[in-house]
């Protein structure tokens, strides 16, 4: 009934996923172990002699498992260390099992069926990751500007720029008070300026605050007051807000023609086979419906992410 090489691509797929998570956990509590190793280390010897050769050891590993390993935790970081390895391969193993018992009740080709399983398991989780991302971000701009305000209002009345950044972890919720509250620990640890600005840059990764960023080292290196910078620097962000908002609502009516679109199928062949199972079970029985239904389904999601690409076209 069922095709055994389908089968047992389904079944190999998920027990290499069962086996990566097995490894990234057993990883993780590796990572965790070390850190806290290091910790011990640190505390241990004095800060000129071991603790600096320790890192300046470390640029000289270059392996490519390391450079992927920085880029997925700068990744994770960008969600607010809301989704890690473990949601990515539950997100993965649980899409190519929907698709693979999909297929194997819809008798689909083997090769075809493996191609959308590699696909999924490649899209959903990164899908996922970049929703999480997006989702972080724009938590975090709708209230940068509020932060920004109590930095101007701080340094107007004469605190320095570094107590006006710590200022803001106390009073400013999640996520800008903890991404703050990160950029002033690697500050007390002793960590440049530049470079802890950098750090809390990659994480987020929103183009305002790389553009406070850039504010307050011009401010470090040529002087000046910085309060009105900033204050500008808010005001702008807050038109940018406006704007999209704006330009999300004249859109609105593109969006739900997009919905009408991409449902009618669904409930006209709900309709269908409700009034004449036959004309509906032919398209997954047959060879030539099933063929005639997969070039439906991607000209469906093609025209669905054509749109979408015009819309977010129009939004920036």
């Amino acid at each position: 009934m069922f095709d055994p090489i389908l089968l047992a691509a389904l079944i190999t797929t998920v027990l290499l996923g069962c086996a990566i998570l097995r490894v990234l956990r057993s990883e993780r509590r590796r990572a965790d172990l070390e850190s806290r190793l290091s910790a011990i280390a640190m505390t241990a010897f004095s800060a000129d002699g071991p603790v600096v050769s320790l890192r300046r050891s470390r640029p000289q590993r270059k392996a490519l498992p390391i450079v992927l390993s920085r880029r997925l935790d700068l990744a994770f970081a960008a969600t607010g260390n809301r989704i890690r390895p473990a949601h990515l391969v539950a997100t993965g193993i649980g899409t190519v099992a929907v698709i693979g018992l999909v297929a194997l009740a819809a008798s689909v080709h083997s090769v075809l069926a493996i191609a959308l399983g590699a696909a999924a398991a490649i899209g959903a989780p990164a899908l996922l990751l970049r929703s999480a991302q997006s989702r972080y971000q724009r938590k975090f701009l709708d209230i940068f500007p509020d932060a920004l305000d109590l930095i101007v209002r701080a340094v107007s009345s004469g605190l320095p720029a570094p107590e006006a950044i710590e200022l803001v972890t106390h009073e400013v919720g999640p996520p800008v008070g903890t991404e703050f509250q990160q950029l002033v620990d690697e500050l007390r640890i002793g960590t440049e300026l530049e470079e802890a600005l950098q750090h809390a840059a990659d994480r987020i990764r929103v183009p305002d605050f790389r553009f406070f960023a850039v504010s307050l080292l011009l401010q470090r290196q040529t002087g000046g007051g910085i309060a009105e910078t900033l204050s500008n620097l808010g005001g702008i962000i807050r038109q940018r807000k406006a704007l999209r908002l704006k330009a999300r609502a004249l859109t609105a009516e593109a969006h739900a023609s997009a919905a009408i679109v991409a449902t009618t199928p669904f409930v006209a062949g709900v309709g269908l086979f409700l009034i004449n199972r036959d004309l509906i079970t032919v398209l997954f029985f047959d060879p030539r419906g099933r063929f005639m239904l997969g070039i439906a389904v991607a000209s469906l999601l093609t025209g669905i992410a054509g749109m979408r690409a015009l819309i977010k076209r129009n939004l920036r």
